[in-house]
C-alpha cells in the first residue's frame, strides 16, 4: 500500500513537472509588432515562443491578413536566442522618442519567466534594436511571410488581375466616370486610342467578367464593353 502510495505520488509530481515543462515551451520569447504610417506600411505581429513555433497576425495593409503560424528551425531559434541577449531589451526605456514624423513605429517586447519588457520607437532608435527587429521580419519572410512592403488595399494583386475594353461617349471624362464603381477595385490602365476607349482592369474574385461587361455596358456614357483579347 505504501509503495503504491509512493508511485502515485512520484506520478503526480512527474505529470506536472511535464505539464509546466510544455506551457513553458509554448510561453512567450520574444515579439515584433509594427505600427501604422502615413502610407501603407503593413502592420503585423509576430510571437515567437520558446518552441520556435511562431505567431503571425496580419493587421491592415499586410499581403496576408489574419492569423497564421510557422515553425523556425532550431538554428533559426538558437540565433534568435542569441540575437536577444545581445541586444539586452531591458536596459533601454520603455519609447524612445523620434523626430521623424511619418515613419512607423515598432514595438520590441522580450518575455522572461512572469515579466515582460517592450521598447517602442521608430526608425532612428539604436541600431541593436533594428538589427533585432530586422532579423525577424529576415525569419518571417524566409518562411514565405512578406512583413517590408505593404499593400495599397484598392490595388488589385497581380496574379488575379484581369482587362477588359472600354468604349466611352467622347463627352465622359474616364476617371470621374471609373468613380461611380467605388464599391469594386477597377483600375483605368491606359488610353488606348484617340478615341475615349480605356483599358481597364478588375478583379475577377470581385466580380465575374460576364457581370462586369453587363454591369459597364448598362453604365451612361458607355458605347461598348468587351473582353480583351491577346
Amino acid at each position: 500500500m505504501i509503495r503504491f502510495s509512493l508511485l502515485l505520488v512520484l506520478t503526480v509530481l512527474l505529470s506536472c513537472k511535464t505539464g509546466q515543462k510544455a506551457a513553458q515551451q509554448r510561453a512567450p520569447f520574444v515579439e515584433l509588432k509594427s505600427g501604422a504610417c502615413f502610407g501603407f506600411c503593413p502592420v503585423f505581429r509576430l510571437t515567437v515562443r520558446n518552441n520556435g513555433l511562431v505567431a503571425y497576425e496580419g493587421i491592415r495593409f499586410a499581403e496576408k491578413i489574419g492569423l497564421d503560424s510557422f515553425q523556425l528551425t532550431r538554428a533559426e531559434m538558437a540565433g534568435l536566442r542569441e540575437k536577444v541577449q545581445q541586444v539586452n531589451l531591458w536596459q533601454y526605456p520603455e519609447r524612445i522618442e523620434t523626430q521623424v514624423a511619418d515613419a512607423p513605429f515598432a514595438t520590441l517586447t522580450v518575455f522572461r519567466d512572469d515579466q515582460s519588457k517592450s521598447v517602442s520607437g521608430s526608425i532612428d532608435r539604436p541600431a541593436p534594436l533594428l538589427e533585432l527587429e530586422n532579423l525577424l521580419k529576415e525569419l518571417a519572410e524566409k518562411h514565405d511571410f512578406q512583413v517590408t512592403r505593404g499593400v495599397n488595399p484598392d490595388e488589385i494583386p497581380a496574379n488575379r488581375r484581369q482587362e477588359v475594353i472600354v468604349t466611352l461617349q467622347p463627352e465622359i471624362n474616364a476617371g470621374n466616370w471609373i468613380r461611380e464603381f467605388s464599391a469594386y477595385r477597377f483600375q483605368l490602365v491606359r488610353r488606348m486610342s484617340s478615341e475615349n476607349i480605356w483599358l481597364v482592369a478588375y478583379d475577377p474574385e470581385q466580380i465575374k467578367e460576364d457581370a462586369l461587361l453587363k454591369l459597364f455596358k448598362n453604365s451612361k456614357g458607355v458605347t461598348d464593353a468587351r473582353r480583351k483579347t491577346n
